[in-house]
């Protein structure tokens, strides 16, 4: 998959003849001569393995938002258009990217979900990768890059669950994971493609395309932010143009940025924090290890290390906006996972490195338990816990149409619905409601208010209207 940037590895890839375990520093000296081939290896070997053995247990199963992307670049093949036939709050890229696998199943939805699949794979593998290479980049130290890249594996449901089928945030990981590593090697029109792409996939994507700029800015100068600018712009020029072009812009913000911001759910702190616990487990301990590199290397050299800690703290807040699972938090880790990697660069002792790299596999392995295993001790009181202090995500919903079929059902029988609103998340039944819709139209888009757009926008960026 050619999104980002093709990967040059910084050595030749050779698998090496054995792996020494007599002592901890005989594996942690051949771990850090090999540091390639694992990483690599690693990476895919690991989600691969797990995708295999997960869809091995549930062949072709596929997820409801994963069946609407999937479906949507099949629909749009076939005579849907898009934010209109289609209503989503996801920016477009993922349906573009669907339509191109869906031009090479040539119909047959099978095929289409295994390509959906072997993409998700390959994304996150890839985006795994790259925080391995930013780390080793950024700290000069090779075992550094395997914890980091190691860290990643904490949240458990970016390697569990692409065999339910391709998702934009597998894609924005990836290439905002790029983004960091073509900043830290000056590339910078190469790192604002990247990070505009990574926004096209996913909103969230914004604040690390501008964390982008600025760290750009700072390594290169004015020139240097310049050029991650034009990048930037030249992917959401033609993100942006074809709506425009057909006169699809107003269904495209209303969809794509206003969805959003009606979207973000109720809750009550404690309760938000508790499930933060149940989705990641043992795996949020990887917050305080992020942290604790974070200060360390602040005190160390800010200059070279500031925007690892920004860039963590900024998408911390991102549990208070959208939080409906584990996979929301994937670019927060990128930025934890890169705090992990700084603190084994500091800790410089191959035992204190080792020392940590096993208690982050210890963690890894209980996490992938609290996950995956039916009976987890104490797992079932955490999540009692949290849903007393949890509250509805939104007020009354309307309920669904009836005999509303299932996005599988949609997907598999390759159907073309009557309605716009075929996927009834909450999110856009939540939006249709507070705006006088109605989640029954058969097209979408059209603009909820009486003033019109441009007086509308002027008014809402008007900090004194």
């Amino acid at each position: 998959m050619d999104l980002c940037v093709p990967l040059k590895p910084t050595a030749t890839m050779a698998f090496p003849d054995f792996v020494p375990v007599d002592s901890t520093r005989e594996l942690h000296d051949w771990l850090v001569d090999n540091w390639w081939v694992v990483l690599v290896a690693g990476s895919v070997g690991v989600v691969g393995l797990a995708t295999v053995v997960k869809f091995a247990g549930s062949p072709f199963y596929i997820h409801k938002d994963s069946a609407l992307f999937q479906h949507g670049g099949w629909y749009i093949l076939n005579g849907g258009t898009l934010y209109v036939d289609i209503w989503d709050l996801k920016p477009p890229l993922i349906y573009w990217l669907s339509a191109v696998l869906a031009l090479f199943s040539f119909g047959n939805m099978a095929l289409l979900h295994i390509y959906g699949i072997v993409t998700a794979v390959t994304a996150v593998s890839g985006g795994i990768i790259f925080v391995g290479l930013t780390t080793q980049r950024l700290t000069d130290d090779r075992f550094a890059a395997l914890v980091a890249a190691g860290s990643m594996l904490l949240l458990t449901s970016l390697y569990t669950f692409p065999y339910a089928g391709i998702r934009p945030k597998y894609i924005a990981f990836l290439c905002g994971a790029g983004a960091l590593y073509f900043a830290v090697e000056d590339r910078h029109l190469v790192s604002g493609v990247a990070a505009a792409l990574a926004a096209g996939f996913w909103q969230l994507g914004g604040l690390l395309a501008f964390l982008v700029v600025a760290i750009n800015g700072h390594r290169g100068g004015a020139r240097g932010a310049g050029r991650t600018i034009v990048g930037g712009l030249a992917v959401t020029v033609l993100t942006v143009l074809p709506f425009v072009l057909t006169g699809r812009a107003i269904p495209l913000f209303v969809e794509v940025v206003l969805g959003p911001i009606y979207g973000v759910e109720r809750y009550t702190l404690f309760g938000r924090l508790l499930s933060l616990i149940v989705e990641l487990g043992p795996g949020v301990l990887l917050v305080p290890i992020a942290f604790a590199g974070y200060a360390l290397v602040i005190r160390r050299d800010w200059r070279a290390y500031w925007w690892v800690p920004a860039g963590g703290g900024l998408y911390s807040l991102q549990i208070f906006l959208e939080f409906q699972g584990a996979i929301e938090l994937v670019l927060l880790f990128v930025f934890l996972a890169l705090g992990a990697g700084v603190l084994t660069a500091e800790l410089s002792m191959p035992s204190r490195q080792s020392t940590l790299a096993g208690v982050l596999v210890v963690l890894i392995l209980l996490s992938g338990l609290w996950s995956e295993s039916p009976v987890v001790p104490g797992k079932d009181a955490v999540v009692d816990l949290q849903q007393q202090h949890d509250i509805p995500d939104y007020d009354e919903l309307p309920p669904d149409p009836p005999n509303s079929p299932s996005m599988q059902e949609i997907y598999w029988e390759k159907q073309k619905p009557d309605n716009c609103h075929y996927r009834l998340g909450h999110k856009q039944k939540y939006f249709e409601t507070v705006t006088g819709g109605s989640i029954h139209k058969t097209t979408c888009g059209q603009w909820p208010y009486d003033q019109e757009p441009l007086p509308w926008v002027l008014d809402a960026l008007n900090p004194v209207s």
